[in-house]
């Protein structure tokens, strides 16, 4: 089944200013550590933890954060991250011996002219790769790179995807982050590099596609989390023609501004040949 996570926005601190991030037009925010040990405390079966922001790297007490979901009970542990504080070693195994040992790592480029564009930080691409290069030979942990696909990177995520399974990840998401892009540009180049992930024999994975654009590739998504990474400052919505949907129930929709300038891209599914195996995964 797939893994669901409860969410925690540890604040929008950042230490890239990513062009298409949510994070940097708000006002600088860290969530109060004794809101967060309370809601840790007050769930009733604490398993999979998601940590985010902003990044939440860069929190002076998230030692202390990771610590007290292990203390209470938490089985996995996961921190959506830039990397870039991961280059150093001692901050990675200082993480691991709190008991977080599971990283999502933002790769928005292949090379530092496409990643660096779009972070707005020179530099960024080699730290963010240093980071993996770190935990590449590391055991025991789960590393997964997250592609936010955008206006600037989608004709570079076929080289994102072969650089992160050069670096041996376990799983690659491939994540759809501008609403000003159309889906039917960048599905070729989504489909490309599902196939080159497959042939690797490597889990990928996709997010924020309607299951209508992704048809018989259905079958390849993204775990579960409170409300979707990707639904986070969008209005995400479903157009008319979805009510015959046999999706409708669990399809996240997609942009409301997207709908109104590309409805034409969008068609119910009316039979699938996965659709009873998502959707136990769905509803388990």
């Amino acid at each position: 089944m797939l893994i669901k996570y409860d969410k925690i926005y540890l604040g929008s601190i950042c230490n890239n200013k990513c062009s298409l991030c949510l994070s940097n037009k708000a006002i600088p925010f860290q969530s109060d550590l004794n809101t967060i040990f309370n809601f840790l405390e007050q769930k009733q079966s604490l398993e999979n933890i998601l940590l985010y922001g902003g990044e939440p790297t860069l929190r002076k007490d998230i030692l202390q954060i990771i610590q007290k979901a292990v203390t209470l009970g938490a089985k996995r542990i996961k921190i959506l991250t830039n990397g870039r504080i991961l280059s150093d070693i001692n901050t990675l195994y200082s993480l691991m011996d709190a008991g977080c040992f599971l990283f999502e790592i933002k790769l928005w480029g292949s090379n530092p002219v496409v990643h660096d564009k779009i972070t707005r930080i020179t530099g960024s691409f080699h730290e963010t790769i240093s980071s993996l290069n770190n935990l590449a030979p590391i055991q025991d942990k789960f590393v997964a790179v997250r592609i936010p696909i955008c206006k600037d990177n989608y004709r570079d995520i076929q080289n994102i995807v072969i650089l992160s399974i050069n670096f041996g990840v376990n799983r690659i998401i491939l994540s759809y982050n501008d609403p000003n892009l159309s889906l039917k540009d960048i599905l070729p180049f989504v489909i490309n590099s599902l196939n080159i992930s497959i042939f690797n024999r490597t889990w990928i994975l996709t997010e924020g596609f309607p299951f209508c654009v992704m048809k018989d590739l259905a079958k390849h998504m993204n775990e579960i989390y409170g409300d979707s990474i990707f639904s986070i400052g969008y209005n995400l919505t479903h157009h008319n023609k979805c009510s015959d949907c046999v999706f409708r129930t669990i399809c996240p929709g997609i942009d409301s501004e997207y709908i109104k300038n590309n409805s034409i891209e969008f068609s119910p599914v009316l039979e699938n040949k996965y659709l009873e195996d998502i959707r136990r995964l769905y509803e388990s």
